[in-house]
């Protein structure tokens, strides 16, 4: 719908005297109209989306704006709650309840929690959201994503200045990763930027970026200073949110209403289920040895430096066929992920860039892998590459490209309606999303549990190392914003019970102070098998195990609350237990 059009929808919807004279809309124009608000307010994350309408706008996190954004979402809030609920198909009635909670969640955020007054990251992320999506999804002619990139940089110092204005007593924790994710976009913006768009012959338009990134970086570096300096000395802001603003977030966003102690039950019985499996799996490598020094020889087998990308295709490879000979699904026709090194300006760990659902045209889908670099020491180099160990770099490839992300992005292009159809970012930032991590976690046990790799358990433990350390994401949420727990007490957590090393169990601990529900990925996981035991038992000899993971990809990313209901209509048994 054509933006000026849904602007007078807006404006005579909210108009006094006019709602109660003229019809309801259609659900599908709510929708339109939420989406394009959405886009508007949010445009780095809307790209990533495949909608493109603001594409050369940064956000205005100016408190205004945020004042701007509150307003509407009430006024939004309260015209869903007056939908009639009768003539809408069950997919409709599904995504209203989802677009509730989905703002329910941005008013929590905004309106109780106040992350923009309190997290500097959401400055950072914005700009290398912004710049990125332009530099990588090849959505426009990369002359235009090129002057859009300008366009959206010359708006830094103003989005920097709102950070200035909106920051009161940040968590000190907060400060120090804001501070190492502005380093990151200044990075991006004076080394990868241009390498981008290095293809791009005209001059005129490589001037302009070269200005506008000039300035930004300015900017940037400006502000990096600033918060070392005048910010951080002074951050002795709490992070604990509170329990019941933690249960808030899950019953928005996942429409998981399980109170905290109910969910900490569920994780600790589960860890110690899981515990006893990976010491099971290590003593069928070899029971001679402990289950740790057994798990050291597994990090050790990895491909050295630049064996990863044709390590990952292979996998990838393995993994597509032993889908198609196990009938887990069937994949559409014609369709291949490209999977490669992380190109200069994308190093991350390992990273799915899917075409977005909602993208008119689908672009190409990357699987990258960051390779170690060639002027690291032999021991940064050896350090790095364990993570890729061999058994480990299936449960990755699995998580990201097939049966996970990857492909659940293929089945959403045939998804109704389009809340289901948004990859990434809906809810605030960040998105924990039981339906979209949840799958591709539950896609990495799915093919471990069909046999992949059976012969070799190497592979099996692999795969219960990384789903300990999603139990404990949801442990450590529940404990660190309860304030019982220290970010000390919660690395020494994952050090002992997921086994990581001390600087990932670090990482993870202080993940879990901004981001509290990143239980999600455990809890969608656990939440797809309960569905799926239920849907067996309702099915009877008629279930399929293709068609049940078919239908939920098709059905989309969503609380696990919405693929009972479309699975099992009526259904009021709990997503989990």
């Amino acid at each position: 719908m054509d933006p000026k059009t849904i602007g007078v929808i807006v404006a005579l919807a909210l108009a006094p005297g006019v709602a109660c004279c003229r019809s309801a809309p259609p659900f599908s124009e709510l929708v339109d109209e939420y989406l394009d608000q959405f886009a508007r307010r949010h445009p780095s994350i809307a790209a990533g989306n495949g909608i493109h309408t603001y594409d050369a706008t940064l956000e205005d996190f100016s408190a205004g704006a945020i004042a701007s954004e509150i307003d509407g979402l009430r006024a939004f809030r309260r015209r869903l709650d007056a939908v009639d609920l009768a003539p809408l198909t069950p997919d409709e009635r599904v995504d209203h309840r989802i677009l509730q909670g989905i703002v329910d969640g941005w008013l929590l955020d905004l309106d109780t929690v106040r992350t923009w007054t309190r997290n500097p990251m959401i400055y950072a992320s914005a700009i290398s959201d912004g710049v990125h999506n332009l530099m990588t999804m090849e959505s426009s002619p990369v002359a235009s994503r090129m002057m859009q990139a300008s366009a959206k940089l010359t708006a830094v110092p103003r989005l920097l200045a709102s950070a200035r204005e909106n920051l009161q007593r940040p968590p000190r924790v907060f400060v120090e990763r804001a501070t190492v994710m502005f380093r990151g976009a200044s990075d991006l913006v004076a080394r990868d930027l241009p390498l981008a768009f290095a293809d791009v012959a005209d001059p005129v338009l490589q001037g302009a970026l070269k200005s506008a990134a000039g300035s930004a970086r300015r900017a940037i570096d400006d502000y990096v200073a600033e918060l070392e300096s005048k910010v951080l000395p002074h951050a002795t802001g709490a992070y604990a949110l509170g329990t019941a603003a933690v249960e808030a977030r899950y019953r928005a966003e996942e429409l998981i209403d399980t109170p905290a102690p109910a969910l900490m039950a569920i994780g600790e019985r589960e860890l110690r289920t899981l515990q006893a499996d990976f010491e099971a799996t290590a003593a069928r490598v070899d029971r001679s040895r402990s289950s740790l020094d057994v798990w050291r020889d597994v990090l050790d087998d990895h491909p050295t430096r630049g064996e990863l990308a044709a390590a990952a295709q292979q996998t990838v490879d393995d993994l597509f066929a032993f889908i198609r000979e196990r009938r887990l699904v069937d994949l559409p026709a014609g369709e291949r992920v490209v999977v490669a090194v992380a190109p200069a300006f994308d190093l991350g760990l390992a990273s799915m860039h899917s075409s977005p659902p909602l993208e008119p045209h689908p672009v190409k889908s990357f699987y990258y892998v960051t390779d170690a670099q060639a002027d690291w020491p032999p021991e940064r180099q050896n350090a790095w590459l364990q993570k890729f160990n061999y058994p480990t770099l299936a449960d990755i490839s699995a998580h990201e490209v097939a049966p996970g992300h990857y492909v659940h992005s293929l089945f959403m292009r045939r998804t109704p309606g389009k809340i289901r159809r948004i990859w990434i970012g809906l809810n605030p930032f960040p998105q924990p999303s039981s339906g979209q991590d949840g799958w591709a976690h539950y896609a990495e046990q799915l093919v471990s549990d069909e046999g992949f790799k059976r012969d070799d358990p190497r592979y099996r433990l692999a795969q219960i190392s990384e789903a300990l350390t999603r139990i404990c994401r949801l442990i450590v949420g529940l404990r660190l914003h309860s304030g019982e727990w220290t970010i000390d007490q919660s690395a020494q957590f994952f050090e002992r019970e997921a086994h990581l090393p001390a600087p990932a169990a670090r990482q993870e601990a202080v993940r879990g102070t901004y981001d509290p529900t990143y239980g999600g990925y455990f809890l969608g996981k656990t939440a797809a098998f309960k569905l799926r035991r239920d849907y067996e038992s309702a099915r009877g000899r008629a279930f399929n195990l293709r068609e049940f993971h078919e239908r939920v990809m098709t059905n989309g990313i969503a609380p696990w609350w919405a693929h009972r209901q479309l699975l099992l209509p009526g259904d009021t048994r709990p997503v989990i237990e």
